[in-house]
């Protein structure tokens, strides 16, 4: 069993590795084929495959390694503590500088380019809040009210909540002894794979059901798979030792599962987001679509685990600016993406000069206003700090 008090490094470095795997994906959603908030005028189809790629497993490994920090912080902490943890750290953010500052703005860009809207910020600020408060209401328990990217914060809070009880119960001595008989199971290359099944099951009966919106019900559920399968690793070493045992296993099943959705998309006419029934090109893609999310999701922990399993002051310093930066990161994003889109510049151009210029406006905003004031550490989910006055 892992030790309740051994600092997994690897698993900080992994948290920040999915953070900046988020940044360059949204930086680059202004010029893939796809639907977004705001589009460049040229596409490109090779951007695409990115991605394609890309979504396959990066919401499932933040939800993943969520569940991870729940079960540590649950070493120190009491179920209502650890609500009280999350209601900070999750709902305060969404409710303050989520709510008012940073989605209005994505909500401004979202209605000029999607909805024919013409009019100022100003305006678009006022049905925001209309949509909000009166359409809606100010909910953490409605997953159709739209949320920008804040939407992880909202349902990240929703698993913490409705998983308690079980969380709770699998610390119990009859839900280790459970957790023990298949952490055996799974003591082997490729044993790890055996939890892909409760994923397929989950995708499977509930990803034809149609959204009301983008991560709505059905994803929440898929979700949900993750962060449970988060929450169990640490309990046993059998879990890590089979992740470890499994990096080429895995290079080789997520690069086949990406494939097998890609050609289901690009060559079957398969479209994910236009289900409405249950097929056979659904069956494949969503079994596909399980098993490439824990393939990647496994390949990347096994490389974390054997090259970033130590001490370090940039995993230090980028752990406690993960949540902030993410927070921030899409507002930003497309904030500098409406003015370079607007230039004449290539892709690639545009691609670089977005995501330079976004990391740096972070970066500085982190470093010189968030981390060094006490009521915007708060605001943005951290910890007081009290060397601050």
């Amino acid at each position: 069993m892992t030790s309740k008090h051994q600092r997994r490094y690897d698993l900080d470095a992994m948290r920040i590795f999915a953070m900046l795997t988020i940044f360059f994906f949204h930086c680059g959603r202004f010029f893939d084929p796809f639907g977004w908030h705001l589009k460049n005028a040229e596409t490109s189809d090779t951007l695409a495959i990115f991605i394609g790629f890309i979504s396959m497993w990066s919401m499932p490994l933040f939800f993943l390694i969520s569940g991870v920090g729940t079960w540590y912080g649950l070493n120190a902490r009491t179920p209502g503590q650890y609500l009280s943890e999350r209601v900070k750290r999750l709902l305060v953010p969404f409710f303050t500088v989520g709510l008012f500052f940073l989605l209005p703005p994505q909500y401004f860009f979202e209605l000029t380019t999607n909805r024919g809207f013409t009019g100022s910020f100003a305006e678009s600020y006022g049905l925001f809040l209309a949509h909000i408060f009166i359409d809606n209401g100010p909910s953490a328990f409605y997953c159709t009210v739209w949320s920008g990217h804040l939407w992880f914060l909202q349902q990240l809070f929703l698993v913490s909540l409705f998983t308690l009880p079980l969380l709770v119960y699998l610390r119990s001595d009859s839900g280790r002894s459970k957790i023990r008989r298949l952490a055996a199971k799974c003591d082997r290359a490729g044993g790890i794979f055996l939890l892909v099944i409760p994923v397929a099951v989950v995708s499977v009966g509930l990803q034809w059901i149609p959204q009301e919106k983008e991560h709505g019900w059905p994803d929440f559920f898929n979700y949900t798979a993750f962060f449970l399968i988060g929450y169990i690793l640490p309990m046993e070493e059998d879990f890590f030792e089979s992740i470890r045992k499994s990096l080429w296993l895995s290079l080789c099943l997520g690069t086949f599962a990406f494939s097998a959705c890609a050609f289901l998309v690009l060559k079957g006419g398969y479209d994910p987001d236009g289900v409405s029934s249950i097929s056979w090109a659904y069956l494949c893609f969503q079994i596909a679509a399980s098993l490439g999310a824990l393939s990647w999701i496994v390949f990347f922990l096994s490389l974390a685990a054997k090259y970033l399993n130590h001490k370090s002051n940039t995993i230090a310093y980028g752990n406690e600016a993960v949540l902030p930066f993410y927070i921030l990161h899409q507002t930003i994003i497309l904030i500098v993406g409406w003015f370079v889109v607007q230039s004449r510049t290539s892709i690639p151009a545009k691609y670089v000069i977005i995501s330079m210029t976004s990391f740096a406006l972070i970066i500085a905003l982190y470093e010189f206003l968030i981390k060094r004031i006490n009521a915007l550490r708060f605001l943005f989910g951290m910890r007081i700090n009290s060397r601050l006055h």
